[in-house]
């Protein structure tokens, strides 16, 4: 018969016989429960094979750790061997193979006696009977329960550990030293993290820690009590020049990882530690070892929360230095009236709708205006209505409750509650169908809103920004858009006119966008010549600023460096010129002549312009390459 043992609990064990195929987890239906959040609802499985048994991990979160190694895949149990399931430790049994151990998890190293002092004669683990032992089993729970209650709720490591040792030096008065030691980062060397001595005759540094006792409890998993380390062979030349009589070591171990150890020491002639102080000192060292491990576990998230608070801070600067007025390039009146404008506009409370054509800027103006404000320091939360399909966007605004709808599996905040004392921005609010309009009016009336699927209103503390390229007064006469959603947003109108309206502005972007596009790609460019900066100056730009962006950036991209940038350079719809010059052919030839000269002409302009690249050229002429090679042939060219 086998069975699972489970020695979590210091002298409490619990047994569990094995069936044919037995499951393990949290849930109630399994054939032995684990219950703990550490434990997956069905976490493993112990299967009966021809040689034994297999246990396997059923994709649990925390995993199955066999003598310290997660397991990745099932593995044969063997007599004796230790399982680890969250914060269970669990030993599987075979009768039919050796019996099963009675001090699993303590070991005496004797040096020159031969009993132990003050050590019952009952095994390690056994039920204790009698007034006098269920009196020394309620202390024990004392202790354990004035640790929790001490320490519980400290964090800070060093803190922990300090009032760690004062617990222990009263419980074992006769301790004169006591430390715990801990691995150093990923090396395998364990460094004193925390000493403290009652004994003035025993040092507080240097010579305290034995690597090979330390060594032998952590691999072998064992609490060791050593006696009377001054006499005996047995005792290694390490301990004995520590300086104490006994000493308790106690492996600190989680289901993870080895922490470091725990020891006590005494220079007593009259006390010697004993085998009850042993098994006392085990279960202070089981629960010393997860309270360590969460103060890490605390420890490395307040770090991380440390990092990212200041990430986000410098994040945020950044953001707020790219959104200043400074970065709304321009010197134009139109440039001038709108900054006025949203400096006046940043510290109120109310809506803001931004007009203007496609890639004229109004996300810049959105974020001056936020960033510039009381709010600067909350969110600013953009989001594009036109890039949403229709029915997503109403949850991606006001959120979902669980089963509101297929797929909807967990609750959702919506980026309303997202941008909660911080800003909103839409963009082409135009583009928002009906339905969403009337919920949007609401929390612009209520300054509340529904998740889809809720019944509970949500207060929310949100200013709206909306943008759009549409004329909404023509969308209202349409019926595409509510008149009294437009009055709610339009509380302070901003126009910004296209980049063709203000054309003096064009100098200062090229120069503005020259100098962000070399930062990017590495490279030096000296600037447009003259010729080049009237082309842009007088294109009419469609794309507005957006568009002059994309050309200054291809154009850097694939200029050399430390060049000057001219018409060459220019795209071909804004250096207005086709790319093979044609020019009038006189002739007093006959009509086949003169399309024969005049296609050699510009097969050999074309030729010209893409030096020497036949496809580059038939490009160019808008025929095939095959073509190009039989003209170039009938030609002679």
């Amino acid at each position: 018969m086998a069975e699972l043992i489970d020695i979590t609990v210091p002298g409490q064990k619990k047994s569990y016989p094995l069936k044919d195929v037995t499951i393990l987890g949290r849930a109630a239906t399994t054939d032995i429960r684990l219950d703990d959040l550490l434990v997956s609802r069905h976490h493993a499985r112990i299967c009966k094979s021809g040689s034994g048994y297999l246990i396997e991990d059923l994709g649990s979160q925390n995993g199955v750790f066999l003598g310290g190694s997660r397991i990745a895949a099932s593995q044969p149990l063997t007599n004796g061997e230790k399982i680890c399931i969250g914060p269970y430790t669990l030993v599987f049994k075979d009768v039919e193979s050796n019996p099963y151990p009675s001090a699993e998890y303590t070991q005496i190293i004797m040096a020159a006696k031969d009993t132990l002092p003050g050590t019952p004669d009952a095994a390690m683990g056994g039920v204790a009977t009698g007034k006098g032992n269920i009196e020394q089993l309620q202390k024990n729970l004392k202790i354990f329960h004035d640790i929790a209650r001490v320490i519980g709720d400290i964090n800070d490591l060093d803190t922990l550990l300090n009032e760690i040792i004062q617990i222990l030096f009263a419980v074992f008065p006769h301790a004169g030293r006591c430390f715990v030691a801990l691995h150093d980062g990923e090396e395998s060397q364990l460094v004193i993290r925390t000493v403290q001595t009652k004994d003035s005759d025993m040092p507080g540094e240097g010579g305290v820690l034995s690597q090979t006792l330390a060594r032998r409890a952590i691999e072998e998993r064992k609490s060791l009590l050593v006696m009377d380390t001054q006499m005996g062979s047995q005792v290694s030349t390490s301990i004995k020049v520590i300086g104490a009589r006994s000493m308790l070591c106690a492996p600190l171990l989680c289901p993870q990882k080895p922490l470091g150890i725990l020891q006590i020491e005494s220079k007593s002639r009259e006390y010697e530690f004993s085998k009850a102080d042993l098994d006392l000192f085990t279960g202070i060292a089981s629960q010393v070892a997860l309270l360590i491990y969460s103060a890490e576990l605390f420890d490395d998230l307040k770090k991380a929360h440390e990092r990212i608070a200041s990430e986000n801070k410098n994040l945020r600067k950044q953001q707020q230095v790219q959104s200043s007025f400074s970065n709304i390039i321009g010197r134009s009146p139109k440039i001038h009236e709108i900054l006025e404008r949203v400096k006046k506009v940043s510290n109120s409370p109310y809506s803001v709708l931004i007009t203007g054509k496609s890639g004229s800027g109004k996300e810049l103006i959105a974020k001056s205006i936020h960033y510039n404000s009381s709010r600067s320091g909350q969110p600013f939360v953009p989001l594009n209505c036109a890039a949403i399909p229709r029915d997503l966007l109403e949850s991606e605004l006001f959120g979902y409750e669980k089963g509101a709808f297929t797929g909807a599996v967990g609750t959702k905040q919506g980026l309303f509650e997202v941008a909660n004392k911080g800003t909103i921005f839409l963009d082409e609010i135009g583009d928002m169908n009906p339905h969403t309009q009337v919920k949007l009016l609401r929390v612009l009336q209520e300054k509340e809103l529904l998740r889809v699927g809720g019944t509970k209103a949500i207060k929310v503390d949100v200013r709206v920004l909306a943008a759009t390229n549409k004329d909404l007064k023509a969308a209202i006469s349409n019926g595409e858009f509510r008149e009294d959603l437009f009055y709610r947003l339009n509380v302070v109108p901003v126009h910004v006119p296209p980049l063709c309206e203000r054309r003096e502005d064009i100098p200062l972007l090229v120069a503005h966008f020259l100098e962000s596009s070399s930062a990017d790609v590495g490279r030096r460019v000296k600037g447009f010549t003259p010729e080049a900066m009237v082309l842009l100056s007088n294109y009419s730009w469609p794309g507005n600023v957006r568009e002059l962006k994309n050309v200054v950036e291809r154009i850097v991209t694939l200029a050399p460096d430390d060049s000057v940038l001219d018409v060459e350079m220019l795209p071909q719809e804004i250096s207005n010129k086709s790319p093979v010059q044609l020019q009038k052919y006189k002739s007093a030839g006959t009509l086949y002549e003169a399309q024969r000269q005049l296609e050699m002409e510009m097969i050999m302009d074309a030729l010209k312009s893409a030096k020497g690249n036949k496809s580059k050229a038939a490009e160019l002429l808008g025929i095939s390459r095959k073509v190009l090679y039989e003209k170039l042939d009938a030609y002679k060219i």
